[in-house]
């Protein structure tokens, strides 16, 4: 026994008198027993509603699952002397007192334990609950920012984690890149055990120099870049960089300063460069963690913007989405497929559009390396009956692989495209739902996600290296986050490995006046308190939520501390994914979009992908969106779209038979190619069928099966590009 645990057990004696079992006797009882015990707690609600609590023979965890009673954890705090009855369990094999059927909290503000000095080796079951400290650790992630999740770190050669939940205090400060003496309680989670620290104060530094402030990078050109960083005494300067980890070149400013700035310059356009800083004041040198930097590529950068629905043009600046409906989309993403020369990298969570797969299909057998990855649960109907002949895998076996991206001719300058959004390959979400789509023609963009797609696939090769795919928490933080695509600053994360929901906490922070909201769910903890601050601190926000009931919703807290969000009460289901920031009003417009929902799932487990991009037209243009999806929420029948009604004598399109009881014909006369979404819908507005045609021409014929359908007034809609005609029928049974 330490000293330290002797002084505690004397104290805690002294306060107590003999309890009826210690710690150490409760832990090797069998599972289901019922226990009383007592001990201090070793935390507050920085770790949720759990406790831990400890007495001078060991610690348990304390959980007020189903079947509990009272109110724990209540008041209970750090140094909280608390007596509990309750039974023994285990949850991913943490032995935890829950329920709880009994407890009172004795007396308050007790001596803690003096925290046991360990290595990460120790962290294991014999400490499993303890108040602990590890001596000179230093975090892998150094010089990032903590979000949720779990944390590598090493000491004296070995190596273990710490994981931090939702709330904790640590949360959105930085990761030391000086070593610290890290205290923390163990704890365990599946097959692994790992230190729970509760807030700032249990890093304390434990090296005389250091980095103050992490690398970054900034005025990113075609030939090179400058990186800045920050020590807490005055030293040299010194980037260390190359084309591979190794690094392999150098540049060297002597003068001594706490403020450090060099700029590369002679670097090649569009590539890659591993960079490491370092510095020395003249007794010692620090050196900060490998990050990956990437200069300017000479591709075009143009941006093309889809959405699924009509927008209000009324508000443009002068630009305008390319396309407005899902046939708009999904026929430039044919149009890029077709177009590609040398490679198509697709990772596509769900896909039953069997025009798109015919088209890679064609691809593949021109000479294009194809590869697809998809989720492993999800139906993926156009994968199957006929299987593809390009090679395709599925993941992810603790998530969902949830991209919804496409890279075209990565190593090709100009023809290098991405294609990232909220859409899925579905005609639901083509047609029904509101949903984004970008198309964005940049080399050194598609390179980053050609290298997020190969962790994936586990090579860069054709075929998959099955025994090296990372999918999930199992991927590294290992891509560029900050481009320069023809002027326009842009931001690129991928989930779950980047800590994606602090680079969307700092855009939203970044707002000067407004903030605008289009998600399908909001369950994350940090994204709804954000938004609570920046609307206190009077930044003007509005929001559309499709899901509001989700486990966990922010919907209530926000609108319950007079945040303006609403529900979405549309026809369509609201499948985006983007946050708008000062288009209105601001210094630095932008917007956040892609695959990832703002929820703990896409954070710390799903394969998503995220771009924040600073740009006032592309901002304006998803404001054209959102101001037309808010209108039509408020309930105004007024609410101004873009789309016009074709004339008369522009398309001859007629449906027959009407009235009509199980199959409606169309005939359409078309004189150029176009593609086509023909939508049935009832007199609410609501969708009940909708249909793409690709490439139609000439006298087009298509059968509608109205079988499923019930006796009322119809209208049938058809919409090429932003023009649209309604016909209106009787189905009679």
């Amino acid at each position: 026994m330490t000293k330290g645990l002797l002084i505690f057990t004397m104290l805690l004696f002294s306060i107590v008198g003999f309890s009826q079992m210690n710690i150490a006797d409760v832990r090797n009882e069998s599972l289901g027993t019922v226990v009383t015990i007592e001990g201090v707690a070793t935390n507050g609600g920085e770790l949720g509603i759990i406790r831990y609590l400890q007495d001078a023979t060991g610690a348990i965890a304390v959980y007020p699952g189903t079947g509990s009673v009272g109110d724990f954890p209540g008041e209970v705090s750090r140094g909280s002397l608390v007596r509990v009855t309750g039974e023994l369990k285990e949850f991913n094999n943490l032995l935890e007192v829950d329920a709880i059927s009994a407890y009172e909290v004795i007396s308050e503000n007790n001596e803690l334990p003096e925290p046991l000095v360990l290595t990460p080796s120790q962290i294991n079951e014999d400490t499993e609950a303890v108040l602990a400290v590890i001596n000179n650790v230093k975090f892998t992630a150094g010089g990032n920012t903590f979000s949720t999740g779990n944390y590598e770190f090493t000491s004296n050669g070995e190596t273990s984690e710490i994981f931090l939940r939702s709330g904790n205090p640590l949360v959105g400060t930085e990761i030391p890149l000086a070593a610290v003496n890290l205290t923390g309680i163990v704890s365990q989670f599946s097959s692994f055990y790992q230190l729970l620290p509760r807030g700032i104060e249990d890093l304390e530094i434990a090296d005389s120099f250091f980095l103050t402030a992490s690398p970054k990078q900034s005025n990113i050109t075609q030939s090179g870049f400058t990186v800045n960083w920050a020590t807490n005494e005055a030293s040299s300067s010194i980037i260390k960089y190359g084309l591979t980890p190794e690094l392999g070149e150098s540049v060297l400013v002597d003068e001594s300063n706490m403020a450090h700035e060099i700029t590369l310059d002679g670097l090649e356009p569009g590539n890659f460069y591993y960079v490491q800083v370092c510095s020395n004041n003249g007794t010692s040198e620090v050196t900060s963690a490998t990050e990956l930097y990437s200069t300017a590529s000479n591709s075009s950068g143009e941006m093309k913007v889809y959405f699924t629905y009509d927008v209000d043009g009324t508000i443009s600046t002068g630009s305008y989405p390319v396309g407005t409906t899902g046939a708009a989309i999904e026929g430039e993403i044919i149009k890029r497929i077709d177009a590609a020369q040398t490679s198509i990298d697709a990772s596509i969570y769900n896909i039953n559009r069997t025009t798109i797969v015919n088209a890679l299909t064609e691809a593949f057998e021109r000479g294009v390396q194809v590869r697809y990855i998809a989720d492993n649960e999800t139906a993926n109907l156009a994968l199957s009956d006929p299987t593809p002949p390009f090679p395709i895998i599925r993941g992810n076996n603790n998530g969902l692989m949830h991209n919804k991206y496409f890279v075209f001719d990565a190593d090709d300058v100009d023809n290098a495209w991405i294609l990232s959004g909220s859409t899925n390959m579905t005609e639901q979400n083509l047609v029904n739902d509101f949903n984004n789509a970008i198309f964005i023609q940049d080399q050194a963009l598609a390179k980053a996600y050609t290298m997020e797609f190969e962790e994936m696939w586990g090579t860069d090769g054709q075929d998959p290296g099955i025994f090296s795919v990372l999918f999930g928490a199992d991927k590294t933080n290992n891509t560029p986050h900050l481009f320069n695509i023809n002027g326009i600053e842009v931001e690129s994360y991928f989930s779950p490995s980047d800590n994606t929901t602090i680079g969307i906490v700092d855009a939203l922070n970044s707002a000067d006046n407004d903030i605008q909201l289009a998600l399908l769910t909001f369950t994350n903890n940090e994204l709804g308190t954000t938004v609570r601050n920046q609307n206190n601190a009077g930044i003007a926000i509005r929001g559309i939520v499709e899901n509001v009931n989700d486990q966990g919703s922010e919907f209530d807290f926000l609108t319950g501390q007079g945040v303006n969000i609403v529900q979405d009460n549309l026809p369509g289901t609201t499948h985006h994914k983007y946050a708008i920031v000062d288009a209105i009003s601001g210094d630095d417009p932008l917007v956040v979009l892609g695959s990832h929902n703002w929820s703990g799932g896409a954070e710390t487990r799903n394969d998503e992908n995220t771009l924040i991009i600073h740009d006032d037209r592309i901002a304006n243009i998803f404001l054209q969106e959102f101001e037309a999806r808010w209108c039509e929420t408020q309930g105004d029948v007024n609410c101004f779209t873009s789309v016009d009604d074709f004339d008369e004598a522009e398309l001859n399109f007629q449906i027959f038979p009407n009235p009509v009881s199980d199959l409606l014909n169309i005939d359409i006369e078309l004189e150029e190619k176009e593609d086509i979404t023909i939508s049935i819908l009832d007199a609410q507005g609501r969708i009940h069928q909708s249909t793409i045609l690709n490439n139609v021409t000439n006298n087009y014929n298509e059968t509608l099966n109205l079988q499923n359908m019930s006796s009322g007034t119809y209208f049938i809609q058809l919409r090429i590009g932003k023009k649209q005609t309604v016909r209106s029928f009787q189905i009679v049974k």
